[in-house]
C-alpha cells in the first residue's frame, strides 16, 4: 500500500516537474574553456541576484555568518533569500523516503531515475512556493527589534507582499534552471556546489574585512579593518579589545586572529584527508590473478552527511524565524554552533548539544547514503565480480565477497562520518572563517573543482584519451 501511494506521490511530482522550463543538452559537448565560460556565467547571475533586494525589504548587513544563509547559499532580504534550499530539502526529503522504502526506485534503471529527476525538479518548485508566502505573510522579512527586545513588524502593503512571494518563487524556478545548466554539460560539476561555494568565499572574506551598519553608523567588524584601528595584538581572541561592544552581538562573535589560523589550518587538513585511501587486496581472474588494490577514500562518505545534517540544522532556523519566541526558535538556537573560543566557554551546553545531534545525524545520513548512492557492499561485490576481480581467500560468490566488503566499508562509512562532524565541530569550536561546515563544504567542492578541471584538461590535451574514455 505504502509503495503505490509513495508511486503517486512520484507521479504528482514528476507532473508538476514537466511544467517547469527545461534547459536542454547541448548537441555536442562545449570544449573546456566554454564550459568554463558557462560556469563563470552563471556564478554571477547569481551573484547579482544576491545583490538585488526584495520590494520594500531593508538589507542590513549581519554581524554574524549564518549557517542557513552559508548552506542555502542564501542571503537574506534578496532574491536568493531562499537560496537552494528548496531544491536541496526536495532531494533530501525523497531520498529519506527512498531510503524508508516507502518509495520503490531503482537509480540504475532510467525510467526510474529520470522519474526521480522530475519528481525532485517538481518537488523543489513547491516546496520554493509555499516557503515564499509563508516567509512573505508571516512579516519576518519585515521584523526589527524594538526597546526592551520587543519584536517589531513594519510589513508594507499587501500587494508589496504579495509582489516578494512571487519574486522569490520565480527566483527557485531561476536557480533551478541555472543549477539544470550547469550539471547537463554546459558547465562543469553542478550550480548547487558552485553556490555554496561562493558564499562560503563571501562568509569568509566578510569576516576578513566586513562591516555593518548600527544605528546608522558604520562598523568596521572584519580582521584586517579591526588590526588597522586596534592593532593586531588586540584582535587575537573574541571582540578586539578596544573596540565598542556591538549592541545585539554575544561576547567573542567578531572574527578574530585564531580564527583566521584555524581556517587556513583546517582548509590544508580537510584537503589532506581527502586525499587519504584504503587500500583493499583484490586479486583479477582475467589476468591470471594478478594481485592489485582498489584505493577507498578514508572520508568515503566525502561531505554528505555533514550537508545533510546542516540542511535539516538550516531549515529548523528557517521555520523559526517566522516565529522568533517560539520554543522552534529556542531549538534552533541549540542546533547553531557557538562559534570561537570565547563564545564555546560562554555556552557549553550549546555547544555539546549541538555537537551530539551533528555527529549522530551525520552517521545515519552517512550510512543512509552509502546504501542509496551504490557504494553499499552488496552493489560494490556486483562490481567486483562483474569486472573481474576477487578479493584474495574469497570465492567468487557474491554474498560471500559482500561479508568481506562490509567489514571495510561499514565500519569505513562510520568514521569517515565521525571525523567529518569533528573536522566542522573543531573548526567552530575555534571560530573557523566561512563556519566550520561551510569550509568543509567549500574545501571538499574545490578539491572535486581541481580534480575535474584536471581530468577535463588532460583529455583536451590528449584526444586519444577520450575515445579510450568513451567521452
Amino acid at each position: 500500500m505504502y509503495e503505490d501511494l509513495g508511486k503517486k506521490f512520484l507521479d504528482v511530482l514528476a507532473t508538476i516537474g514537466t511544467y517547469i522550463p527545461s534547459t536542454p543538452r547541448p548537441a555536442k559537448k562545449p570544449d573546456l574553456y566554454k564550459r568554463i565560460f558557462w560556469t563563470a556565467l552563471v556564478l554571477i547571475a547569481y551573484l547579482i541576484m544576491s545583490n538585488i533586494p526584495l520590494v520594500g525589504v531593508n538589507v542590513v548587513t549581519s554581524p554574524q555568518v549564518l549557517l542557513m544563509n552559508i548552506v542555502f547559499a542564501a542571503n537574506t532580504g534578496t532574491l536568493t533569500q531562499l537560496g537552494i534550499g528548496p531544491i536541496v530539502t526536495a532531494g533530501l526529503v525523497l531520498e529519506l523516503l527512498a531510503g524508508a522504502k516507502l518509495i520503490e526506485l531503482d537509480i540504475t534503471d532510467p525510467e526510474d531515475k529520470k522519474l526521480f529527476t522530475l519528481a525532485q525538479k517538481g518537488f523543489a518548485v513547491l516546496l520554493g512556493v509555499v516557503e515564499a508566502f509563508g516567509l512573505v505573510l508571516s512579516g519576518s522579512l519585515w521584523y526589527s527589534v524594538g526597546q526592551g527586545g520587543v519584536v517589531v513588524s513594519n510589513a508594507p502593503p499587501f500587494p508589496i507582499m504579495l509582489l516578494d512571494a512571487i519574486l522569490l518563487a520565480a527566483s527557485t524556478v531561476i536557480i533551478i534552471m541555472m543549477d539544470e545548466m550547469v550539471q547537463k554539460g554546459w558547465g562543469i560539476g553542478s550550480g548547487i556546489s558552485l553556490f555554496i561555494t561562493a558564499g562560503v568565499i563571501s562568509g569568509i572574506a566578510w569576516e576578513l574585512g566586513g562591516w555593518f551598519e548600527q544605528a546608522g553608523k558604520v562598523i568596521w567588524a572584519g580582521l584586517i579593518p579591526s588590526a588597522l584601528m586596534v592593532g593586531l595584538d588586540k584582535v587575537i581572541i573574541g571582540n578586539p579589545l578596544g573596540l565598542p561592544k556591538v549592541p545585539g552581538t554575544q561576547i567573542g562573535a567578531m572574527p578574530d586572529l585564531i580564527g583566521f589560523l584555524a581556517t587556513i589550518a583546517m582548509i590544508i587538513l580537510i584537503a589532506y584527508l581527502s586525499s587519504v585511501k584504503v587500500n583493499v587486496p583484490v586479486a583479477m581472474h582475467r589476468m591470471r590473478g594478478l594481485r592489485t588494490k582498489i584505493p577507498l577514500n578514508l572520508l568515503y562518505v566525502t561531505n554528505i552527511p555533514v550537508l545533510l545534517a546542516a540542511i535539516v540544522f538550516a531549515n529548523v532556523q528557517a521555520i523559526a524565524q517566522s516565529a522568533p519566541n517560539s520554543p522552534l526558535a529556542q531549538l534552533a538556537y541549540f542546533l547553531s554552533p557557538p562559534r570561537g573560543l570565547l563564545m564555546v566557554i560562554h555556552e557549553p551546553l550549546r555547544m555539546l548539544v549541538y555537537s551530539v545531534a551533528l555527529t549522530l545525524l551525520s552517521i545515519a545520513f552517512g550510512i543512509l547514503w552509502v546504501e542509496l548512492s551504490g557504494l553499499d557492499p552488496k552493489t560494490q561485490a556486483r562490481n567486483l565480480i562483474e569486472s573481474g576481480m576477487q578479493i584474495p581467500g574469497a570465492r567468487t560468490d557474491p554474498r560471500h565477497l559482500e561479508r568481506v566488503l562490509a567489514k571495510y566499508i561499514y565500519p569505513l562509512t562510520i568514521l569517515s562520518s565521525i571525523i567529518v562532524a569533528g573536522l566542522v565541530i573543531v573548526a567552530d569550536i575555534f571560530g573557523a572563517y566561512g563556519t566550520g561546515t561551510g569550509l568543509l563544504l567549500a574545501t571538499m567542492i574545490l578539491v572535486q573543482y581541481y580534480t575535474m578541471l584536471s581530468f577535463e584538461r588532460a583529455i583536451e590535451t590528449y584526444p586519444l584519451l577520450r575515445k579510450i574514455l568513451g567521452e
